[in-house]
């Protein structure tokens, strides 16, 4: 069967949208750990606005996940780049950790909560990051499915995919998909990626009547949490949540533009997650640090949830900018090479012994 090749040139729209998807997980967790919504007062204009912007951010994570999958080439699996991002890991789960427990921002700190910190993955410090490990090691017998097979067959897995694991999940958790914190659903949104390019979902559909089908899927969904009290399409796992998120990766994919300053911004957007999500920033700094804006007028209180989220932009892009220099000055990427080597080695060796 002859293998399926998609194009992987850079397309700056789609670096764009990375940094876009992260200002909007900025603001996930200022309405959400920043505890606007917790002091809301359900059924209030205050609550139904809040809640709207909340609903449109959603969106955010299945997004990066299906950018992986609608990006990706038929091309070598970089192993060290998931190794030069577990160093990048541990820089903000423990070395973070550190300096601000020396800085007195951290009260609570022992041993055991540093072993842990050094071990990032398998204690699930970035519930993300754990998911994707799974998902990046996963990838390579994955394309053999994906680049290979027919396109009649990838329309059928396509839509299968969306029906197995998100609708069905509204309902029952058959699959373990544990509402899209999972390895598994960062499985998924890959492959359904990979099938949406290849099989040229939307592809016909003018960008306008994307935009109005990914509105109505956002004002579906905020309409049944706000109105009348139903959660269960405010999920990951969420058909309305998964096609808006397909529809921006469609979307921003067409835009045609130069990108020199996002080619250089774009790589800094994990980091900018590992900052906020680092442990005592998250407890700390972040935990219900925004909850007075609920008490304000609802235009202001709009206004705070712009601004601290793009606090908590710009504060993380300053430290992964920083980070990032000092992984280049130290040779880390030269490193990471040389740990893939090494263990590609001991599996070659220890497979020979197995024969």
């Amino acid at each position: 069967m002859k293998e399926y090749d998609m194009k992987s040139e850079r397309n700056y729209g789609i670096d764009l949208l990375r940094l876009i998807l992260m200002y909007m997980v900025c603001i996930l967790h200022t309405l959400g750990q920043g505890g606007i919504l917790n002091s809301c007062q359900t059924g209030t204009t205050a609550y139904r606005i809040y809640w709207l912007l909340e609903i449109f951010s959603y969106c955010a994570v299945d997004g990066f996940a299906l950018i992986s999958g609608y990006m990706v080439g038929a091309k070598h699996h970089k192993f060290d780049k998931l190794v030069d991002m577990w160093f990048q890991v541990v820089f903000y789960s423990l070395a973070i950790t550190m300096i601000l427990t020396l800085a007195g921002v951290n009260h609570s700190w022992n041993v055991l909560d540093m072993i842990k910190c050094a071990l990032p993955v398998t204690f699930v410090k970035f519930w993300y990051f754990t998911a994707f490990f799974c998902t990046f090691l996963a990838r390579p017998v994955l394309n053999k499915f994906l680049f290979s097979v027919d396109e009649k067959i990838a329309r059928k897995a396509f839509l299968l995919m969306i029906v197995l694991f998100s609708f069905m999940g509204l309902f029952q958790d058959a699959f373990k998909v544990q509402a899209g914190y999972s390895a598994l659903w960062l499985m998924v949104l890959y492959c359904i990626g990979v099938l949406a390019r290849r099989t040229n979902i939307f592809a016909q559909k003018k960008t306008i009547t994307l935009i109005i089908i990914w509105c109505f899927c956002i004002l579906l969904t905020w309409g049944l949490r706000t109105f009348w009290g139903i959660e269960q399409l405010t999920s990951y796992i969420s058909p309305t949540v998964l096609v808006s998120g397909l529809i921006m990766v469609i979307i921003f994919s067409r835009i045609q533009m130069r990108g020199t300053v996002i080619k250089k911004l774009s790589p800094l957007a994990f980091g900018i997650y590992l900052f906020q999500r680092n442990q005592v920033i998250w407890d700390n700094c972040i935990k219900d640090a925004f909850s007075f804006v609920a008490e304000e007028n609802v235009v202001v209180g709009i206004l705070y949830v712009f601004l601290f989220a793009s606090l908590i932009f710009g504060a993380g892009t300053i430290v992964e900018f920083v980070r990032s220099r000092i992984a280049v000055a130290i040779k880390i990427p030269v490193l990471s090479r040389k740990i893939v080597d090494m263990v590609d080695h001991i599996l070659e060796k220890t497979f020979m012994v197995l024969k």
